[in-house]
Parts: C-alpha cells; structure tokens; sequence
C-alpha cells in the first residue's frame, strides 16, 4: 500500500474546505450538496455537525435540524418576506399565519382525498394511454396530473400554460432565488415571480366575480374556491377578499413543480434499484396500500430539496449541553439538512439499506414543525399514485436519465411504455 493512501484524510471534504478562503467555502459546499450530498453530509454529521460558512451554516445532526425547526420565533422565515410578502409562510407564529392556515385546512378536507386519488388516477392513465410508446414524463405527466387538480378541485380555472409558468416562476423565486444563491439572474427570476403575481391576480378578478354569482344561483361547483368564498367569516377576522386571492393562489404555487419533482425522483430512484423494483411493481399492481412504502423510501435517497433555510432572529445556543454546542449568531442563515437528518444513524437504523417498511416519521419530506407543509396529505396522496400508475405498466422503464435543463427541476424524462 502507498504511503499517500496508508494518509489519505478521513475528512476529505473538510480538508478541501478548510484549505479555501472563507468565502470560496459555500459556493464548492453547495456544489457538493447538488452532486454528493449523502457523503459529505455524512462526514458533517461526523466530524462537524454544526459548520459554519461566511455566507450560512449547515446543520447535519437530526437532532439539531429538530430543534431549529421547533423555534420558528429564533429561526425565522424572514427570507421569504421579500419573495412572498404577507403570505402565511412568510410569517412565525402570528395571528395571520395561525389564521390563515386554519381557514386553508378547513377547506382541504381529509375527505377530499379519495377524490383526489382518483382524479390523480384517471389523468394519469389517460396521459399514459395517450403517449401511446414513450412518454415524456415530467411534461406530460408529473405537472399534468397537479395542475388538473388545481383546476378541477381548487377551481383556479386557468389556462394551462399560464398556470404552469406562474407555479414556476414563483418556485424558482421564493425558493431558489436566496441571496445565498449568488445567482447572477437574480433580479430577473424575481421579476418574473412579480409579474406572474399581477396575472394571476388578473385572472382572480375575473374568477371570482363569477364564482360569486354561481354561489348566489346555487350552481358553484364543490372546489377550494367556492368553500372559501362561502365562509362568511366576520369581519373581525380580517379575512378578505384580499386573504381569499393570497392563500388559493398559494395553492397554485405549492402543488405543481413539487409534486412533479417528487414524482419522478421516486420514479427515478426506483427505476435505478432493481432489487426492490420489482416488489415495488407487485404492491402497485396489487394497489397495495404498502407501495407507499417504496415511493417515500425513494424520495428519502431522492428528495426534492437537501435542505431548509431559516434566519436567526436572535443569539442562540444550538445543541446546548453537547459536544457540538454552538452560538448561533443573530442574522445567521441556517440550512437544517433534511436530507442529512433522514440519514442520520443517531435516529434512522441502518440509514443506507433501501427499506419501504419504515416509520412515516423517518421522513422529512413535507418538513416539520410550524411550517410543515399545509398540503402534505394532498400532496401524499398524488404523488404516490402518479408513481403507481407508471409502474402498474409492466414494460414501463427509463429511456433515458432524468434532465434538469439546467434548472432546479426536472424537465425532461423519458419513460418507455411498451
């Protein structure tokens, strides 16, 4: 054995990094994050849990990104304020994101969900049937499916297009669009969010003028819009016409790029894995009620984001009483590694074996805490059964790898049928 192997670093990240300017250190940390995350958050979660960039500061210990999670008056969603304004997600613990949120899930019934489930179904068979050979899956189908839901079960009665690059453009800007992004088209990406807020807005003035009518005529239609548009809340709720167009356009924005880029990760990672595929395969054909199982269990070595970010709004002691105690300055950007925390031995046995059996709490794909996502169980329900409808066609494969374009999410991905 060679003496530069009998040396070679335990810490071969760290060691890169360490060796770089501080401020080179974020940038080939986030390159890392984007093409092997699971190596480098395993040597974070090992050596440092808690590292500290001159831009933000990534928590790799399960327990750590808990706890960060579970003080949203310490570590805020400041960051979303400019992007997202006085929208409830950009809000901690007031009066407006507890209001707001309860009057969103009281009109996404639990009982929807069969009906969501089946209309997922039925889009899904009929783009399949329709592509005949081959099909182009993310265009085609993961936002498809989503934005039929939109439009028949939220009743934002758009055009297709339209809804598609409004859901994306806000996407890329509220979540991908950070100043620690560094991204040179920053204030374009922006502008273009601004501007598809002023059409759906637009389309909105239209909608509900009209959907009021059809209420007052007995003829509306049982969709988002017109059980919030039926509240008759008192006035002393402050709950508008304006919180009626800001929170059913968050739906818009919440449920396509998402469930899409869910989707075909799961889709991918099963793909990828023929050892559990065909498992996988029999629970789909048999709509058993385990093969949500396998598409979780996908999306963990798979998610659609690495990580969350927040903003100290004041001095904290993160990890007090351990080894890896640390002061978190205030102003501090913090990004809790939710896929590192799914990984975590310290909580998930044997984190690397592929395993549908696992507890749903393993699991960190909807968040946690405060903000968890308030579409969880729609988003539960049609991204695993967009995922099955593919995989109950025996020949279904991929014909190609999953293609960014470039962008954050997926664009193309090529699955043959046939």
């Amino acid at each position: 054995m060679s003496s530069s192997t009998e040396k070679a670093s335990a810490t071969p990240y760290l060691d890169r990094l360490a060796a770089l300017r501080p401020v080179e250190r974020w940038p080939l940390a986030r390159s890392w994050i984007a093409s092997e995350p699971r190596p480098f958050f395993a040597e974070l979660r090992a050596h440092a849990p808690i590292y500290e960039t001159s831009e933000v500061t990534l928590l790799a210990k399960r327990a750590d990104v808990i706890e960060a999670l579970s003080v949203p008056k310490v570590f805020t969603v400041d960051l979303y304020k400019p992007k997202m304004g006085d929208f409830m997600l950009a809000m901690d613990e007031t009066v407006v994101n507890y209001r707001d949120k309860s009057v969103m899930r009281a009109i996404l019934a639990w009982d929807d969900l069969p009906k969501i489930r089946a209309l997922a179904a039925q889009v899904a068979d009929e783009a399949l049937d329709k592509a005949g050979c081959e099909i182009e899956a993310v265009q085609h189908l993961a936002r498809i499916v989503p934005l039929r839901i939109v439009q028949q079960l939220f009743g934002i009665k758009g055009e297709d297009k339209d809804l598609l690059d409004w859901s994306y453009a806000n996407q890329m800007d509220q979540f991908n669009n950070l100043p620690y992004d560094g991204r040179p088209d920053a204030d374009a990406i922006h502008q273009a969010a601004e501007d598809s807020r002023v059409k759906l807005r637009a389309l909105f003035a239209q909608l509900i003028p009209a959907r009021i009518a059809e209420i007052k005529a007995g003829t509306a239609p049982d969709d988002s819009l017109t059980r919030i548009l039926s509240l008759n809340l008192p006035a002393a709720d402050h709950f508008g016409m304006d919180r009626v167009v800001i929170n059913i356009g968050g739906l818009l924005i919440g449920a396509i790029e998402t469930t899409a880029e869910a989707a075909i990760n799961a889709l991918a990672e099963l793909f990828s894995r023929p050892e559990v595929l065909g498992a996988a395969r029999a629970a789909a054909v048999a709509d058993d009620p385990a093969f949500e199982g396998y598409v979780w269990e996908a999306l963990r070595f798979s998610p659609i984001v690495a990580f969350m970010f927040r903003e100290a709004a004041s001095t904290y002691t993160l990890a007090g009483g351990t080894e890896r105690e640390k002061v978190i300055g205030k102003g501090t950007v913090v990004l809790p590694l939710s896929l590192s925390a799914m990984f975590d031995p310290d909580f998930v046995p044997d984190p690397e074996a592929f395993r549908a059996d696992r507890p749903f709490h393993t699991y960190l794909h909807f968040g946690y805490g405060h903000h968890e996502c308030l579409g969880r169980y729609v988003g539960g329900t049609m991204i695993p059964e967009i995922v099955k409808r593919v995989l109950k066609r025996p020949a279904s494969r991929p014909l190609a790898p999953v293609d960014m374009g470039g962008t954050p999410f997926p664009q193309s991905y090529r699955i043959g049928l046939d």
